[in-house]
Protein backbone atom coordinates (compact mmCIF):
# COMPACT_ATOMS: atom_id res chain seq x y z
CA UNK A 1 0.00 0.00 0.00
CA UNK A 2 1.21 3.29 -0.66
CA UNK A 3 2.42 5.74 2.17
CA UNK A 4 -0.30 8.29 3.34
CA UNK A 5 0.96 12.20 1.30
CA UNK A 6 1.16 14.58 4.39
CA UNK A 7 -0.11 17.13 2.48
CA UNK A 8 -2.46 16.49 -0.22
CA UNK A 9 -2.73 18.57 -3.15
CA UNK A 10 -6.25 18.81 -3.84
CA UNK A 11 -7.84 21.72 -3.58
CA UNK A 12 -10.47 22.28 -1.07
CA UNK A 13 -13.90 22.14 -3.08
CA UNK A 14 -15.86 23.65 0.11
CA UNK A 15 -15.04 26.97 -0.50
CA UNK A 16 -15.70 27.58 3.38
CA UNK A 17 -17.14 31.05 4.06
CA UNK A 18 -14.32 32.65 6.80
CA UNK A 19 -14.88 31.99 10.57
CA UNK A 20 -15.75 35.29 11.08
CA UNK A 21 -18.25 36.15 8.74
CA UNK A 22 -19.96 32.42 9.75
CA UNK A 23 -20.21 33.23 13.36
CA UNK A 24 -21.52 36.52 12.60
CA UNK A 25 -24.18 34.89 10.54
CA UNK A 26 -24.62 32.35 12.90
CA UNK A 27 -25.05 34.22 15.93
CA UNK A 28 -26.59 37.34 15.05
CA UNK A 29 -25.05 39.07 17.64
CA UNK A 30 -26.07 36.86 20.72
CA UNK A 31 -22.35 36.26 21.96
CA UNK A 32 -23.29 38.48 25.15
CA UNK A 33 -26.46 36.05 26.00
CA UNK A 34 -23.96 33.07 25.48
CA UNK A 35 -21.45 34.43 27.88
CA UNK A 36 -23.43 36.24 30.30
CA UNK A 37 -22.62 34.48 33.37
CA UNK A 38 -25.96 33.77 36.38
CA UNK A 39 -25.71 34.65 39.34
CA UNK A 40 -27.04 32.62 41.85
CA UNK A 41 -28.92 33.69 45.18
CA UNK A 42 -26.26 33.70 48.33
CA UNK A 43 -26.96 30.51 50.77
CA UNK A 44 -25.12 29.17 53.84
CA UNK A 45 -23.86 25.29 52.93
CA UNK A 46 -25.42 23.28 55.71
CA UNK A 47 -22.79 20.05 56.55
CA UNK A 48 -22.10 18.04 53.58
CA UNK A 49 -24.37 16.21 51.14
CA UNK A 50 -26.91 17.78 50.19
CA UNK A 51 -28.34 20.83 47.64
CA UNK A 52 -28.63 24.27 48.92
CA UNK A 53 -29.73 25.66 46.03
CA UNK A 54 -31.96 24.58 42.78
CA UNK A 55 -33.49 26.10 39.64
CA UNK A 56 -33.90 25.14 36.07
CA UNK A 57 -30.29 26.21 35.51
CA UNK A 58 -27.97 25.37 38.20
CA UNK A 59 -27.76 23.04 41.47
CA UNK A 60 -25.45 24.28 44.34
CA UNK A 61 -24.17 21.20 45.98
CA UNK A 62 -22.43 21.06 49.04
CA UNK A 63 -19.56 18.47 48.64
CA UNK A 64 -19.59 15.65 51.53
CA UNK A 65 -15.98 14.81 50.35
CA UNK A 66 -17.50 11.19 49.39
CA UNK A 67 -18.99 11.75 45.66
CA UNK A 68 -16.84 11.77 42.60
CA UNK A 69 -17.57 14.37 39.83
CA UNK A 70 -19.00 10.85 38.35
CA UNK A 71 -21.45 9.96 40.73
CA UNK A 72 -23.17 13.56 40.79
CA UNK A 73 -23.40 13.64 37.26
CA UNK A 74 -24.81 10.05 37.01
CA UNK A 75 -27.58 11.43 39.59
CA UNK A 76 -28.03 15.13 38.66
CA UNK A 77 -27.46 14.81 34.93
CA UNK A 78 -28.35 11.12 34.05
CA UNK A 79 -25.30 10.66 32.85
CA UNK A 80 -22.00 10.01 34.42
CA UNK A 81 -19.92 10.97 31.11
CA UNK A 82 -21.01 14.48 32.27
CA UNK A 83 -18.79 14.61 34.52
CA UNK A 84 -16.45 16.96 32.70
CA UNK A 85 -19.34 19.65 33.42
CA UNK A 86 -19.11 19.97 36.59
CA UNK A 87 -15.26 19.75 36.76
CA UNK A 88 -15.10 22.82 34.09
CA UNK A 89 -17.70 24.95 35.84
CA UNK A 90 -15.80 24.81 39.22
CA UNK A 91 -11.89 24.97 38.02
CA UNK A 92 -9.21 23.53 39.72
CA UNK A 93 -9.82 21.70 43.28
CA UNK A 94 -10.81 18.65 44.82
CA UNK A 95 -14.26 17.73 46.24
CA UNK A 96 -13.45 18.61 49.67
CA UNK A 97 -16.41 18.22 52.27
CA UNK A 98 -18.07 21.60 52.63
CA UNK A 99 -16.95 23.19 49.20
CA UNK A 100 -20.00 24.36 47.31
CA UNK A 101 -19.75 22.49 43.97
CA UNK A 102 -22.24 24.31 40.89
CA UNK A 103 -23.79 21.74 38.96
CA UNK A 104 -24.99 23.32 35.41
CA UNK A 105 -28.54 21.82 34.52
CA UNK A 106 -28.77 23.62 31.34
CA UNK A 107 -26.05 24.43 28.23
CA UNK A 108 -25.84 27.05 26.92
CA UNK A 109 -22.78 27.38 24.36
CA UNK A 110 -22.71 24.66 22.48
CA UNK A 111 -20.17 25.73 20.00
CA UNK A 112 -17.78 26.66 22.65
CA UNK A 113 -17.79 30.34 21.43
CA UNK A 114 -16.74 33.27 23.47
CA UNK A 115 -15.24 37.02 22.87
CA UNK A 116 -11.78 35.85 22.11
CA UNK A 117 -12.97 33.17 19.95
CA UNK A 118 -14.04 29.63 19.37
CA UNK A 119 -13.63 26.08 20.64
CA UNK A 120 -11.82 23.29 17.54
CA UNK A 121 -11.17 19.79 18.38
CA UNK A 122 -7.73 18.30 17.23
CA UNK A 123 -8.12 15.26 15.30
CA UNK A 124 -4.80 12.55 15.72
CA UNK A 125 -4.23 10.09 13.14
CA UNK A 126 -1.99 7.00 13.59
CA UNK A 127 -1.47 3.72 11.45
CA UNK A 128 0.90 1.18 12.90
CA UNK A 129 2.63 0.43 16.36
CA UNK A 130 5.23 -1.78 17.18
CA UNK A 131 8.49 -1.90 19.28
CA UNK A 132 11.01 -1.16 17.05
CA UNK A 133 9.52 1.21 13.86
CA UNK A 134 11.53 2.09 10.63
CA UNK A 135 8.70 4.14 9.32
CA UNK A 136 6.77 7.71 9.94
CA UNK A 137 3.67 5.55 9.51
CA UNK A 138 4.70 3.40 12.60
CA UNK A 139 4.66 4.37 16.19
CA UNK A 140 6.46 3.42 18.87
CA UNK A 141 4.63 1.91 21.78
CA UNK A 142 6.50 3.64 24.29
CA UNK A 143 5.95 7.02 22.29
CA UNK A 144 2.43 6.12 22.02
CA UNK A 145 1.95 5.44 25.79
CA UNK A 146 4.17 8.68 26.55
CA UNK A 147 1.58 10.31 24.27
CA UNK A 148 -1.80 9.09 25.89
CA UNK A 149 0.06 9.82 29.54
CA UNK A 150 0.51 13.51 28.69
CA UNK A 151 -3.30 13.57 27.39
CA UNK A 152 -4.44 11.91 30.52
CA UNK A 153 -2.26 14.21 32.71
CA UNK A 154 -3.28 17.14 30.93
CA UNK A 155 -7.41 16.49 31.00
CA UNK A 156 -7.78 16.28 27.47
CA UNK A 157 -11.14 14.10 26.88
CA UNK A 158 -10.97 11.55 23.73
CA UNK A 159 -14.84 11.72 21.94
CA UNK A 160 -16.51 9.31 19.85
CA UNK A 161 -17.92 9.84 16.66
CA UNK A 162 -20.92 10.33 17.63
CA UNK A 163 -19.99 13.11 20.08
CA UNK A 164 -18.38 14.92 17.62
CA UNK A 165 -21.47 14.94 14.74
CA UNK A 166 -23.54 16.12 17.70
CA UNK A 167 -20.91 19.37 18.34
CA UNK A 168 -20.61 19.80 14.25
CA UNK A 169 -24.76 20.04 13.88
CA UNK A 170 -24.77 22.45 17.02
CA UNK A 171 -26.89 19.52 19.03
CA UNK A 172 -24.60 19.33 22.31
CA UNK A 173 -21.00 20.82 23.89
CA UNK A 174 -17.94 19.05 23.84
CA UNK A 175 -15.12 19.03 27.17
CA UNK A 176 -13.02 22.49 26.20
CA UNK A 177 -9.88 19.61 25.96
CA UNK A 178 -11.52 17.39 23.71
CA UNK A 179 -9.49 15.01 20.88
CA UNK A 180 -10.52 12.90 18.38
CA UNK A 181 -8.12 9.73 18.35
CA UNK A 182 -8.09 8.15 15.06
CA UNK A 183 -6.36 4.71 13.14
CA UNK A 184 -6.27 4.06 9.51
CA UNK A 185 -6.10 0.79 7.63
CA UNK A 186 -6.67 -1.47 10.14
CA UNK A 187 -3.20 -2.92 11.24
CA UNK A 188 -3.33 -5.52 13.67
CA UNK A 189 -0.67 -3.37 15.69
CA UNK A 190 -3.56 -1.37 16.75
CA UNK A 191 -5.41 -4.32 18.99
CA UNK A 192 -2.03 -6.04 20.13
CA UNK A 193 -0.25 -1.96 21.34
CA UNK A 194 -2.54 0.59 20.87
CA UNK A 195 -5.96 -0.77 22.36
CA UNK A 196 -4.80 -1.51 25.78
CA UNK A 197 -2.76 1.36 25.94
CA UNK A 198 -6.21 3.43 25.06
CA UNK A 199 -7.87 1.37 27.84
CA UNK A 200 -5.61 1.89 30.49
CA UNK A 201 -6.14 5.53 30.38
CA UNK A 202 -9.34 5.60 29.58
CA UNK A 203 -9.26 6.55 26.07
CA UNK A 204 -11.12 5.54 23.09
CA UNK A 205 -10.47 5.34 19.51
CA UNK A 206 -11.53 5.18 15.95
CA UNK A 207 -10.24 2.54 13.74
CA UNK A 208 -10.48 3.08 9.96
CA UNK A 209 -10.24 0.02 7.68
CA UNK A 210 -10.51 -1.08 4.48
CA UNK A 211 -11.96 -4.10 4.17
CA UNK A 212 -10.60 -6.07 2.08
CA UNK A 213 -7.28 -5.99 4.48
CA UNK A 214 -8.96 -7.24 7.06
CA UNK A 215 -8.13 -10.75 8.48
CA UNK A 216 -5.84 -11.35 4.99
CA UNK A 217 -2.30 -12.04 6.92
CA UNK A 218 -0.60 -11.38 10.27
CA UNK A 219 -0.22 -7.87 9.74
CA UNK A 220 -3.79 -7.55 9.78
CA UNK A 221 -6.60 -7.26 12.57
CA UNK A 222 -9.45 -9.46 12.34
CA UNK A 223 -13.18 -9.07 12.79
CA UNK A 224 -13.16 -10.86 16.45
CA UNK A 225 -10.31 -8.24 17.54
CA UNK A 226 -12.80 -5.41 16.11
CA UNK A 227 -15.40 -6.68 17.96
CA UNK A 228 -13.95 -6.81 21.12
CA UNK A 229 -12.62 -3.24 20.63
CA UNK A 230 -16.27 -2.06 19.59
CA UNK A 231 -17.94 -3.95 22.42
CA UNK A 232 -15.33 -1.61 24.67
CA UNK A 233 -16.13 1.40 23.33
CA UNK A 234 -14.31 1.87 20.26
CA UNK A 235 -15.96 2.65 16.82
CA UNK A 236 -15.03 1.41 13.43
CA UNK A 237 -15.54 3.42 10.32
CA UNK A 238 -14.93 2.80 6.71
CA UNK A 239 -11.53 3.56 4.54
CA UNK A 240 -13.13 2.14 1.63
CA UNK A 241 -13.07 -1.97 0.49
CA UNK A 242 -9.44 -1.55 -1.38
CA UNK A 243 -8.27 2.06 0.15
CA UNK A 244 -8.58 3.50 -3.43
CA UNK A 245 -8.17 7.17 -4.44
CA UNK A 246 -11.58 8.78 -4.38
CA UNK A 247 -10.64 11.54 -6.91
CA UNK A 248 -8.97 9.77 -9.80
CA UNK A 249 -10.15 7.78 -12.12
CA UNK A 250 -7.68 5.32 -13.31
CA UNK A 251 -5.69 5.38 -16.82
CA UNK A 252 -8.56 4.92 -19.62
CA UNK A 253 -11.13 4.47 -17.22
CA UNK A 254 -14.69 6.35 -17.99
CA UNK A 255 -16.20 8.73 -16.21
CA UNK A 256 -19.19 6.52 -15.66
CA UNK A 257 -16.98 3.70 -14.90
CA UNK A 258 -14.60 5.59 -12.39
CA UNK A 259 -18.23 6.93 -10.55
CA UNK A 260 -19.34 3.32 -10.76
CA UNK A 261 -16.52 2.11 -8.70
CA UNK A 262 -16.28 4.94 -6.27
CA UNK A 263 -19.84 4.03 -5.67
CA UNK A 264 -19.06 0.38 -4.46
CA UNK A 265 -15.33 1.54 -2.56
CA UNK A 266 -18.07 3.46 -0.27
CA UNK A 267 -21.08 1.67 -0.44
CA UNK A 268 -19.81 -2.22 -0.37
CA UNK A 269 -16.92 -2.13 2.71
CA UNK A 270 -20.36 0.08 4.62
CA UNK A 271 -22.47 -2.90 3.92
CA UNK A 272 -19.16 -5.68 5.30
CA UNK A 273 -18.68 -3.61 8.30
CA UNK A 274 -22.07 -3.55 9.03
CA UNK A 275 -23.14 -6.74 8.59
CA UNK A 276 -20.17 -7.75 10.44
CA UNK A 277 -19.87 -5.28 13.27
CA UNK A 278 -24.06 -5.17 13.47
CA UNK A 279 -23.94 -1.64 12.91
CA UNK A 280 -24.74 1.49 11.21
CA UNK A 281 -21.33 2.75 9.89
CA UNK A 282 -21.39 6.50 9.45
CA UNK A 283 -17.87 7.85 9.64
CA UNK A 284 -15.53 7.63 6.90
CA UNK A 285 -11.36 8.38 6.38
CA UNK A 286 -10.74 9.29 2.94
CA UNK A 287 -7.76 7.31 1.68
CA UNK A 288 -5.11 9.28 1.55
CA UNK A 289 -6.97 12.00 3.00
CA UNK A 290 -7.64 13.33 -0.93
CA UNK A 291 -11.43 14.61 -1.15
CA UNK A 292 -13.29 16.56 -3.61
CA UNK A 293 -16.66 17.82 -4.16
CA UNK A 294 -17.97 14.52 -6.06
CA UNK A 295 -16.49 12.04 -3.58
CA UNK A 296 -18.23 14.33 -1.13
CA UNK A 297 -21.32 14.14 -2.42
CA UNK A 298 -20.94 10.10 -2.99
CA UNK A 299 -19.88 10.17 0.33
CA UNK A 300 -22.98 11.32 1.43
CA UNK A 301 -25.04 9.39 -0.76
CA UNK A 302 -23.73 6.07 0.72
CA UNK A 303 -25.06 6.91 4.39
CA UNK A 304 -21.45 8.71 5.68
CA UNK A 305 -21.88 11.88 8.03
CA UNK A 306 -18.86 12.56 8.83
CA UNK A 307 -15.65 11.73 6.45
CA UNK A 308 -12.04 12.82 7.18
CA UNK A 309 -9.28 13.80 5.24
CA UNK A 310 -5.39 14.34 6.37
CA UNK A 311 -4.98 18.34 6.48
CA UNK A 312 -3.69 19.68 9.46
CA UNK A 313 -5.69 21.61 11.66
CA UNK A 314 -8.39 21.52 14.38
CA UNK A 315 -12.58 21.46 13.74
CA UNK A 316 -14.65 24.01 14.83
CA UNK A 317 -19.02 23.54 15.11
CA UNK A 318 -18.76 24.93 12.23
CA UNK A 319 -16.83 22.78 9.99
CA UNK A 320 -17.78 21.17 6.94
CA UNK A 321 -18.96 17.33 8.70
CA UNK A 322 -17.42 15.72 5.07
CA UNK A 323 -14.14 17.22 5.23
CA UNK A 324 -12.52 17.31 8.53
CA UNK A 325 -9.03 18.01 9.12
CA UNK A 326 -6.88 15.50 10.99
CA UNK A 327 -3.11 15.84 12.09
CA UNK A 328 -1.08 12.44 11.01
CA UNK A 329 1.05 11.66 14.16
CA UNK A 330 4.28 11.40 12.61
CA UNK A 331 7.25 13.14 14.24
CA UNK A 332 7.67 11.04 17.80
CA UNK A 333 8.78 13.99 19.89
CA UNK A 334 6.35 15.46 22.47
CA UNK A 335 6.96 19.15 21.76
CA UNK A 336 5.69 18.39 18.32
CA UNK A 337 2.78 16.38 19.57
CA UNK A 338 1.84 19.23 22.29
CA UNK A 339 1.23 21.15 18.83
CA UNK A 340 -0.74 19.46 17.53
CA UNK A 341 -3.36 19.96 20.37
CA UNK A 342 -4.87 23.35 19.20
CA UNK A 343 -8.37 23.42 21.35
CA UNK A 344 -9.05 27.22 20.61
CA UNK A 345 -8.98 29.46 17.81
CA UNK A 346 -8.01 33.22 18.51
CA UNK A 347 -10.86 35.74 16.97
CA UNK A 348 -12.09 38.99 18.34
CA UNK A 349 -15.65 37.82 17.72
CA UNK A 350 -17.73 41.47 19.13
Amino acid sequence: MPPKRRNPSRSDPTHALGPRLVLTVLLGGSLVWLNACTTLPSAQPPPGGEAVYRSENYIVYTSDGQRSTSELADEFLGDAQKSWMIEEANGAGDLASGRAIVIPLKIRNKGGLNREGFQTVPVLTYHRFGDNCDSPLCMPAEVFEAQMRYLKESGYHSVTPEELLAFLQYRRPLPKKSVWITMDDGYRSTYHVAYPILKKYGFTATLFIYTDFVGVSRLAVTWPQLKEMQTNGFSIGSHTMTHSDLTKPRPEESDADFIKRVRRELEESKRIIDKKLQQDTFVLAYPFGYYDRRAINLAQEAGYSLAASVRRGGNPFFANPLALKRDQVLKRDMETFVSRLKIFYPLALE
